[in-house]
């Protein structure tokens, strides 16, 4: 847990002084999101979900967003990570280029539609395309080179 309490500093720190710097075309790669996805391939669904939950609500208590938006999505993009980690190789790259990218998108569209259920000002289409998708492939392409120095742990407790 310490750890964890941790690397969530470390990973805030990092997203306030270092992602600003690197943001391409002012789309910042998501660092809460790479570290959800590093730890929901070494741990079990129930697990990955209440770290996305904390990981989510930490990243809400910061960034001005409506308290729980990113919490809720976070927590089941989590679950979900575990879950598919199953059935993709994780060990190979494209694996998880693969499934950082799809839950990337999937973030973008959680929040993009829960922000269009209570009346955001922005269409929908448009923070899809120009906000959501380019986010995706780029914490997709970053969080593939992080996660490959990432320490690897076998998953058979999990399975257990």
């Amino acid at each position: 847990m310490i750890a964890f309490l941790l690397a969530l500093f470390g990973v805030c720190l990092l997203q306030a002084s270092i992602a600003p710097h690197v943001a391409i075309g002012g789309i910042q790669p998501d660092l809460f999101l790479i570290l959800l996805l590093g730890l929901s391939l070494s741990v079990g669904p129930e697990p990955a979900a209440a770290a996305g939950f904390l990981i989510g609500l930490y990243q809400d208590s910061l960034s001005g967003a409506p308290l729980g938006l990113n919490a809720f999505a976070l927590s089941l993009i989590g679950f979900l990570v575990s879950r598919l980690s199953r059935q993709v190789k994780t060990t190979h790259l494209a694996g998880r280029f693969a499934l950082l990218c799809l839950a990337g998108l999937l973030s973008g569209l959680i929040t993009v539609l829960l922000l269009h259920f209570f009346r955001a000002p922005r269409p929908l289409a448009s923070a899809l395309l120009w906000t959501a998708l380019p986010g995706a492939l780029y914490t997709a392409t970053l969080g593939t080179g992080l996660l490959a120095i990432w320490p690897r742990q076998t998953t058979e407790h999990v399975n257990r």
